[in-house]
């Protein structure tokens, strides 16, 4: 296998920036637009740079210039849920203006990015890592409003997802311990190997050798077109014609070296517990010596010592060093000027706009027990732990009142759409509120009418604030959420 190398830039953005090379941007020459969960391949390349690691934050930069953007918020503009806050306005009375205009002004002043912008359609897809078809809020709203725009929706997966129903091609990805791989959480204290436990089944494949393909497969089309470069959106010149080699790290790594790509990253990090790679895929896992560069780890603030736990912000209270914020100290008055204006400037309670119409039940969620997200969801031995299908609790009460027993299926309706579930029927569950765990795929509901079909998800303006030194818009912060805000809806016995 490969020696080991450097220097050490481990995120997929980073890595492609460091050897100049914008394979989104790549995609984007050849007719391709892509979903911000195509950014990293898999689980192969982690934020681990420490702070030994010198080098710049290309994932900043990747975002700045259009590359990443946050998924809901592309929603928003390209699958129609800002129409749908546009059309039901009247569900906030908070709204000073309406709320299209908020988005523009964003968009206008550089608070926020939108690729491709506003007027300008998606082409292509790749949705790799995620479910957006089953997670996004206003389900049926994008599958009508984005997919018709789409030339080609493609998913990298190594399970028939909804997202991967709806594809027009799914790419096999070999599942978690039938390759190398690494992993990490943002508030983790270890990272963790996955060391492969047998080869992959059929024709699937790591993410790291879909990626490698895909590359040399852009390459080849290009160099059949006569397309050798091409001008990206920050009018930088990007080459086609070797694009293979510099993902590769010119031929270093070849699609079947996942090992090697999993094995370097661990052994060039600045911030993990010294040891061979051997014994770390022994042991499944190790310590991290610190908290690393990146972005997303700011908020841990804190030394890590191995075999101790992490208590965050430590750097900021005990070695008294300033908090990253616009005061330099914990922050709560904040006078950008949509805080100012929708009266949020400081922490406010407000009532929740009566999302989807003015309906007497409230939904509500939680993370389901026998699964992590759809991960299992479907599987018919957890299932057997549950209700075997979609369920909705449901107050004593309020089933009473509607004439509904435990186990009678219901239809949930408001002004967005509506949805069939069954109802479990519980005195733990608060008169005006019914309770659906989430992670519930299409399929599982009668006609695919998922019930975040009837979620409009309209958002708070003041998601959009930026240039307001902390909280302008990057990777994972500072966008616009998913937020359910709060669902209403009536319920009613069927059959």
């Amino acid at each position: 296998m490969s020696a080991p190398i450097k220097p050490v830039l481990w995120t997929a953005a980073e890595t492609a920036a460091a050897m100049d090379v914008d394979m989104f941007g790549a995609w984007r020459a050849t007719g391709v637009s892509i979903d911000s969960r195509a950014l990293v391949p898999g689980d192969l390349f982690i934020a681990i740079r420490g702070p030994k690691t010198d080098g710049h934050n290309f994932v900043a930069d990747a975002f700045a210039k259009g590359a990443i953007v946050g998924t809901s918020f592309f929603h928003y503009i390209h699958s129609g849920l800002l129409e749908l806050s546009e059309r039901y306005g009247s569900w906030d009375p908070h709204l000073k203006r309406p709320v299209g205009e908020y988005v523009r002004e964003a968009l206008e002043k550089g608070w926020q990015v939108s690729t491709p912008k506003p007027g300008k359609d998606p082409r292509v897809m790749f949705n790799t890592g995620g479910n957006f078809l089953r997670r996004a809020r206003a389900t049926q709203k994008i599958i009508q409003t984005l997919l018709p725009k789409l030339r080609a929706l493609v998913v990298i997966d190594w399970r028939m997802s909804s997202t991967g129903l709806y594809a027009d091609f799914v790419l096999p990805a070999c599942h978690w311990y039938e390759k190398h791989a690494l992993r990490t959480l943002q508030a983790a204290v270890y990272l963790h190997g996955v060391d492969k436990a047998m080869e992959p089944l059929y024709e699937a494949k790591p993410e790291w050798e879909i990626w490698c393909l895909l590359a040399k497969k852009i390459q080849e089309r290009a160099l059949e077109k006569g397309t050798t470069s091409y001008t990206d959106s920050s009018g930088a010149e990007r080459r086609l014609d070797n694009l293979y080699a510099k993902v590769t790290f010119n031929d270093l790594y070849g699609p079947q070296d996942d090992e090697a790509v999993a094995r370097d990253s661990f052994l060039n990090a600045a911030n993990v517990e010294a040891m061979s790679w051997e014994e770390f895929k022994e042991k499944g896992l190790a310590a991290f010596t610190g908290i690393g560069s990146d972005v997303r780890y700011i908020g841990n603030a804190c030394d890590l010592d191995v075999g101790e736990p992490m208590v965050p912000l430590t750097w900021h209270t005990e070695k008294k060093e300033p908090y990253p914020t616009y005061t330099r100290r914990i922050q709560f008055y904040i006078d950008q000027e949509l805080f100012l204006e929708l009266g949020e400037e400081l922490p406010v309670q407000k009532e929740d706009p009566k999302a989807g119409g003015d309906y007497p039940l409230r939904v509500t969620g939680g993370h389901a027990r026998w699964s992590v997200h759809t991960v299992h969801v479907d599987n018919g031995l957890l299932l057997r732990l549950q209700r075997g299908e979609p369920v909705m609790f449901m107050s004593a009460a309020d089933a009473r009142a509607r004439g509904i027993r435990d186990g009678d299926h219901v239809e949930a309706r408001n002004d967005v759409a509506s949805f069939r579930i069954a109802v479990a029927v519980s005195p733990a569950v608060r008169p005006g509120q019914v309770i659906i765990y989430h992670a519930w795929e299409n399929f599982q509901f009668e006609g695919w009418n998922h019930f975040k079909n009837a979620m409009p998800s309209p958002l708070n303006p003041v998601e959009l604030a930026g240039n307001y030194f902390h909280i302008r818009a990057g990777t994972l912060a500072n966008y616009p959420g998913f937020s359910d805000r709060e669902t209403m809806v009536e319920v009613s016995k069927v059959g």
